[in-house]
């Protein structure tokens, strides 16, 4: 029988009602309204998604935002990446502008702020973001020379800090597909198995459930590879007894992420392993017991430190951080949410983070632990869950 011709058409595939979207978006409108701009340009995919819901593996290319109160925002995509926006976006032809590959994007930028009347006033820039390098803050000065360029001053972050319940229903999926993950490394395990054979049956099992591309690859590591942070899964090094195993994952759901972190001892516990696991086990109730509404980031990080300080242990770090939105560089949302020394932030009911708690000693098998936890009215909720916390025996 021969195939016939079809018309094909777009099918949504956003990560929330168009509802969901609007209130940010009216949210972020009144942000700006207080603040000292007049408009806001958005360049940060996390935030380009949160408030249209575009978003696309090719934020290499510039992808901009405008949000102008009282009119709809205009967003501007390379011309090729413009053609999912009926598929992800809650926004309508009317608010696209595209560049061709042999355009310069900032022409059309700055075309779009003349459109919405912007030349000559004030726009908010996210200074802090990755990606509006020097080169397009001057290029676009050059541009449009009255134009007052001022900090957005983390304005769309600030409410990203808090979840919607939508949006803590989508990172406890995330946080589903991560546990099959750690199982699966669990029942796959062999000694002497390489950890690029482990790490396959990790990424075959969480992709197997939906997981999207990750904000940061599986870190996987045995033996001597542990004294690296951040080491990747290696095509030689053997898992062999006697050795302990990190593992830290975290899935992508409709881009929002769910992070754990176990030690494995091949072939045996020992007693100092086992004290040394007791030590960040300890860790990371102390964080879980602290948080709650009302105390403060640096009050978090102070408990994790009176007990890493009663056993001898340095920390080099931040006892957590936020989970969320996420894109590469990072799976988390440390970089304006975090658990550390001297900061203030106050901590809401709503907010989600990651509790990765390590042992390092000189000369010894390192250990570390974790959830991902949610603050709830009275406390905090852990949304990992079925693992135990201390050493897991394999082997």
């Amino acid at each position: 029988m021969a195939l016939s011709d079809h018309q094909m058409t777009f099918r949504p595939e956003r990560g929330f009602p168009d509802q969901e979207y609007a209130a940010r978006l009216a949210g972020l409108e009144a942000t700006i309204a207080t603040s000292d701009a007049d408009a806001l340009l958005i360049h940060v995919p996390e935030n380009v998604l949160y408030i249209s819901g575009f978003h696309t593996p090719g934020y290499y290319y510039p992808q901009w935002l405008l949000v102008l109160p009282g009119q709809k925002p205009l967003i501007i995509l390379r011309a090729l990446e413009a053609l999912s926006l009926p598929v992800r976006s809650w926004f309508g032809p009317d608010q696209l502008m595209t560049f061709a590959d042999n355009q310069e994007p900032l022409d059309v930028l700055a075309d779009a702020l003349r459109r919405m009347g912007l030349d000559g006033r004030r726009l908010a820039v996210e200074k802090a973001g990755w990606y509006f390098t020097v080169a397009m803050w001057e290029g676009l000065q050059h541009r449009l020379p009255s134009l007052r360029l001022v900090d957005a001053a983390g304005m769309v972050e600030r409410q990203r800090m808090v979840k919607s319940p939508a949006e803590i229903a989508h990172i406890e999926e995330a946080c589903r597909i991560t546990e099959a993950g750690m199982q699966a490394a669990i029942t796959n395990f062999r000694v002497g198995m390489t950890e690029a054979e482990l790490a396959a049956h990790v990424h075959f099992e969480m992709t197997r459930l939906g997981s999207e591309y990750v904000g940061l690859p599986i870190f996987l590591m045995s033996g001597h590879r542990q004294l690296a942070p951040h080491s990747v899964w290696s095509r030689d090094k053997r898992i062999e007894a006697g050795e302990n195993l990190f593992l830290e994952i975290a899935a992508s759901w409709q881009r929002y992420a769910g992070a754990l972190f176990r030690t494995f001892a091949i072939g045996g516990i020992t007693q100092r392993n086992a004290d040394n696991m007791s030590v960040a086990v300890a860790m990371l109730e102390a964080a879980i017991d602290a948080i709650r509404p009302g105390v403060t980031s640096n009050y978090v990080n102070k408990q994790v430190g009176v007990v890493a300080e009663r056993n001898g242990v340095t920390i080099r770090k931040r006892c957590g951080y936020s989970m969320g939105l996420n894109f590469a560089p990072d799976w988390g949302e440390g970089s304006f949410l975090e658990l550390a020394d001297d900061d203030d932030t106050v901590l809401e009911e709503g907010m989600v983070f990651h509790l990765p708690e390590t042992v390092r000693r000189p000369g010894e098998p390192l250990v570390a632990t974790s959830e991902t936890v949610l603050v709830t009215a009275s406390g905090c909720r852990p949304l990992t869950r079925g693992f135990e916390r201390g050493l897991i025996e394999l082997g």
